[in-house]
């Protein structure tokens, strides 16, 4: 078991010897339900870490708490850390195989959108996207704007924005190919 370091930050002696107890007596508990969530040792003891960090702020409503409620606020909030950990670690590997996506097939689906459909036609194929996925095909390849600049104008993430622009070239494709325009 890890001894977190992070009890050092607390100042108070009580505060500090309360939580230790505290966390001596769940880490078992809290490391459990981290593991079965994220499926990965050193994930699952970082979110019992942020877990105890968390905690730090909520020492005197810990301190009202009976056992078996404290036992429970204590593992809900480890839960929800590696939940939070599990997610965005999914995020980063969806936003990592939508990037190789976007490198490896991003020519040719502009070139055949270009060549095969027409200029005019895939403007007004564009023209009838939702309003969002218009805005950033627009953005994208009509005033020729980089991902970060994108993110930027429309208040989001680069990696929003390539989920997007994905999502918006399936759905481009979609109303072409209902067209009669198909790629």
């Amino acid at each position: 078991m890890f001894f977190p370091l992070i009890f050092l930050l607390i100042e108070n002696e009580d505060d500090r010897l309360f939580l230790e107890g505290v966390y001596m007596e769940h880490h078992g508990l809290m490391y459990a339900q981290a593991l079965k969530i994220t499926r990965n040792s050193q994930e699952a003891e970082d979110a019992v870490s942020e877990g105890m960090l968390a905690l730090i702020k909520k020492i005197d409503l810990l301190r009202t708490l009976p056992c078996n409620k404290l036992r429970a606020y204590v593992v809900i909030t480890v839960k929800h850390m590696a939940l939070n950990r599990y997610k965005q670690k999914k995020r980063e590997n969806v936003a990592g195989d939508i990037a190789i996506e976007d490198l490896a097939g991003n020519g040719s689906v502009d070139e055949n959108l270009l060549s095969q459909a027409g200029i005019e036609q895939v403007k007004n194929a564009i023209a009838a996207l939702p309003k969002r996925e218009k805005d950033i095909m627009l953005m994208k390849y009509f005033r020729e704007l980089n991902d970060a600049e994108i993110a930027e104008e429309m208040g989001v993430k680069e990696v929003s924005v390539r989920v997007h622009l994905s999502r918006a070239r399936k759905h481009l494709a979609q109303v072409l190919q209902e067209r009669g325009m198909g790629l």
